[in-house]
């Protein structure tokens, strides 16, 4: 058992501190059919799982509407409903009826974003580094990858060099060359890929 040492209401939602430290932010709505005193005793686990019960509803309703407005990653539903006051159970099994209903497939998300992005001058190292960042596993990359193959790579990093050319083609064939490599390796090329644009310019 934990004892409520504080609790401070601000815009929605209410902070709730154990034993003197923060312990949940949550939806003040759902607070309030569930409400703690400072002083109170309270089973930490088996209130949070009452409250999970109490918000799957709204959880649910929200996360539609987050998808109503665009695709998400599983990574980044979480982190919205988690920032909008709904506790960990609530969001677990939200993510998981998404799951079973096809509304949430990481895998699927990440083939669709490969299908954009291949048809821009984008590298695929750059492109990893994003689904990465959106919390796409490395199974489900590595099957959207593959729509960055060496042709296609080739071809990409020909059409980003070209845009980056006239930063560089004043300078000493060397110096733009090394520098106009560089550019097109922070947009996340491969070096044959690079080597073979970049030749290809200054001939």
């Amino acid at each position: 058992m934990a004892t409520v040492t504080g609790i401070e209401v601000n815009r929605g939602m209410a902070a709730i501190y154990l034993d003197g430290s923060l312990w949940l932010r949550v939806r003040q709505a759902h607070f309030g059919r569930l409400p703690l005193r400072e002083g109170d005793e309270v089973d930490a686990e088996a209130w949070i799982d009452r409250l999970a019960a109490l918000q799957f509803n709204d959880a649910w309703e929200a996360a539609l509407t987050s998808l109503d407005h665009s695709a998400r990653t599983e990574k980044e539903l979480r982190a919205s409903l988690k920032r909008r006051g709904y506790v960990e159970p609530a969001v677990d099994a939200v993510l998981a009826r998404l799951r079973e209903t096809g509304l949430v497939d990481d895998a699927r998300y990440a083939d669709r974003m490969a299908e954009l992005q291949s048809k821009k001058p984008v590298g695929v190292y750059a492109f990893k580094r994003r689904l990465m960042a959106k919390g796409i596993s490395e199974d489900d990359a590595a099957g959207a990858l593959m729509a960055f193959d060496e042709d296609q790579q080739r071809d990409a990093c020909r059409a980003a060099a070209q845009k980056l050319h006239k930063k560089y083609e004043a300078l000493p064939p060397r110096e733009g060359k090394a520098k106009l490599s560089q550019a097109l390796a922070r947009r996340g090329f491969g070096w044959d890929a690079i080597e073979s644009a970049v030749d290809a310019l200054w001939e």
